[in-house]
C-alpha cells in the first residue's frame, strides 16, 4: 500500500481531489439554497392567498407597525399629487425598456406612493414619457409592496424637475430627504380602476416553488454525479496503479 500511500501525497492529485470535494460541497449548498427559496415561496403564497381572502382593507385600517404588510390587498381613497410623480427607470417589459410611474396620493391614513403601472421609454432618455393621471382616487383597489433594497443599485440617475423624480429604485427614507416629504412605509400597486395607459403584470412571486425544487434535484443530481465520477478517478484508478505496482 506504500505506492498508493505516496500517490496521495503528490500534490496534483491532493489539489484534484480538494477541488472536486470543494466543487461538490457547492452544488449540495446550492441545492439546499434552492429548498430554502422553494420554501419561502410556498410560504408567502399561502399568505397571499389568505390576505386575499381576507378581502381589501382600507389604509386607515391598517397597522403600520405590522410587519407582515406585504401583499394585502387595499383600497386607497385620496387625492393624487401631479407635483410629485417618481419615474422607476430601467423597468423591463415583454423585453421592452420602460419606467413604472408612481404618483404621491394623499389619504385618510397619510400620504402614500401609488404605482400606476409600466409605461413603455420615450426614443430620447432626456424625455420622460407623458402620463396623465387621474386627480382622486375612489376606491382604488391596489396590492401593498415593500420596497426591497438592491445594495447593487445606487442612485446615480436621481432628478427633479417640474414634480418629476427619476430614480433607480424605490428607498423611502431617500425619497423623503429628496422630496422633504413624509411617506407612508410602503407603495401600493394599483388593480384598478384600469387604465390603458399602463401595463400592470404585477407578480409577487416571479419563480414557483416547483421551479426551485426542479433546480434543488438538478443540483443535488450533479453533485451526485460528481462524487461518482471522483471515486472512479481517484480511487479505481488509484487501486489499479498500486497493483500494477505490486505486479
Amino acid at each position: 500500500m506504500s505506492g498508493f500511500s505516496s500517490r496521495w501525497r503528490q500534490p496534483r492529485w491532493v489539489v484534484g481531489l480538494s477541488l472536486t470535494l470543494l466543487a461538490i460541497a457547492i452544488m449540495v449548498r446550492l441545492g439546499m439554497w434552492q429548498l430554502e427559496r422553494m420554501e419561502e415561496k410556498s410560504l408567502r403564497l399561502a399568505s397571499i392567498a389568505q390576505k386575499k381572502h381576507d378581502g381589501p382593507l382600507s389604509l386607515a385600517a391598517l397597522n403600520t407597525l405590522n410587519p407582515d404588510l406585504q401583499d394585502y390587498p387595499v383600497t386607497v381613497n385620496g387625492r393624487v399629487r401631479p407635483d410629485y410623480i417618481v419615474y422607476l427607470d430601467n423597468r423591463i417589459e415583454n423585453g421592452r425598456v420602460g419606467y413604472q410611474v408612481l404618483a404621491a396620493v394623499i389619504t385618510d391614513a397619510g400620504q402614500v406612493l401609488v404605482n400606476f403601472g409600466w409605461v413603455p421609454a420615450t426614443s430620447s432618455r432626456q424625455h420622460l414619457p407623458a402620463v396623465t393621471l387621474p386627480a382622486q382616487l375612489t376606491n382604488a383597489e391596489g396590492i401593498i409592496r415593500i420596497p426591497a433594497d438592491n445594495p447593487v443599485i445606487r442612485e446615480t440617475a436621481t432628478r427633479l424637475k417640474d414634480g418629476q423624480l427619476l430614480l433607480q429604485q424605490i428607498d423611502i427614507a431617500h425619497l423623503k430627504q429628496v422630496t422633504k416629504q413624509a411617506f407612508l412605509p410602503f407603495v401600493v400597486q394599483l388593480q384598478t380602476p384600469e387604465d390603458a395607459q399602463f401595463v400592470r403584470n404585477w407578480q409577487p412571486v416571479v419563480m414557483s416553488p416547483e421551479k426551485h425544487l426542479g433546480y434543488a434535484i438538478q443540483w443535488f443530481g450533479l453533485a451526485i454525479a460528481a462524487a461518482v465520477i471522483a471515486c472512479v478517478v481517484f480511487f479505481s484508478r488509484g487501486n489499479a496503479h498500486v497493483q500494477t505496482k505490486q505486479k
